[in-house]
């Protein structure tokens, strides 16, 4: 092989792990997008059952 084919094949190599590297980037960052939006959705479920509590509360209703 010459030194041009050694390096042709050293970038393939690189670029196939920089793909992959996107990917697992890609991957994780859809993951924690995923965690985030649940711990918000329950806040957002917590935050409207304290207000609905205490709007019965001041209607006597409980």
């Amino acid at each position: 092989m010459s030194r041009d084919e050694n390096i042709e094949a050293i970038n393939d190599r690189l670029d196939e792990f920089e793909q992959r590297l996107e990917e697992t980037r890609g991957e994780y960052s859809q993951n924690m997008g995923k965690s985030l939006g649940r711990e918000v959705g329950v806040l957002y479920g917590v935050i409207f059952a304290l207000i609905l509590v205490i709007i019965l509360m001041k209607l006597n209703i409980i």
